[in-house]
């Protein structure tokens, strides 16, 4: 189950957030709560990278309900923005200009300053959920992640390529539940 944690209050003002740890907004909070209350299958176990408030939140209200302790998994962090964190479209198009329109079109072509590339981030991800994915076997487990990372493992999941998987980068869902098997996944 992947859940997605947001919007914080700088996805409601547009802001590139990346790895800047934030809190859910208020709205966001009362969202969460009702879709974790209507989860129905039994989870086993929830990851989410503790350094992230949001994702922090989320898993704890998972943790709640089903009376478990949120693992800390840090790869599954969100794609590192570098310069670009905290800015809105509207000044990233400004200040780079060729740039900013690329990353829409092909997000595997550029890297933000001090940023990380995506295919890193793919890299990263997808070597966290084999890891994780091998210890919990045959178990419901959930994972609360930022909204690109989100995007990202259920891309690896799906067995997606890269430029496939970046092509969803920019999309939102609340939550995703997926049946893993051999064939679409295979656990490092």
């Amino acid at each position: 189950m992947l859940i997605e944690a947001s919007p914080t209050p700088w996805d409601a003002e547009g802001r590139i957030s990346g790895r800047m740890s934030l809190p859910l907004s208020a709205e966001a909070i009362d969202a969460m709560r009702h879709l974790v209350d209507s989860i129905e299958q039994r989870v086993a176990g929830i990851y989410c990278p503790a350094e992230n408030e949001a994702c922090d939140q989320v898993a704890k209200m998972v943790g709640k309900k089903f009376d478990l302790r949120a693992r800390d998994s840090a790869q599954l962090h969100e794609v590192r923005m570098g310069l670009w964190e905290g800015l809105t479209r509207d000044e990233l198009k400004l200040r780079y200009p060729t740039v900013f329109p690329q990353w829409f079109s092909n997000p595997l072509s550029v890297t933000p300053p001090e940023g990380e590339p995506v295919e890193g981030a793919i890299v990263r991800i997808g070597g966290a959920l084999g890891r994780i994915l091998k210890r919990n076997r045959g178990l419901v487990i959930a994972l609360a992640l930022r909204p690109m990372a989100l995007q990202i493992a259920e891309g690896i999941i799906l067995g997606e390529p890269p430029d496939q998987i970046a092509r969803h980068l920019q999309e939102r869902q609340a939550m995703a539940s997926m049946e893993i098997g051999p064939r679409n996944f295979k656990a490092a």
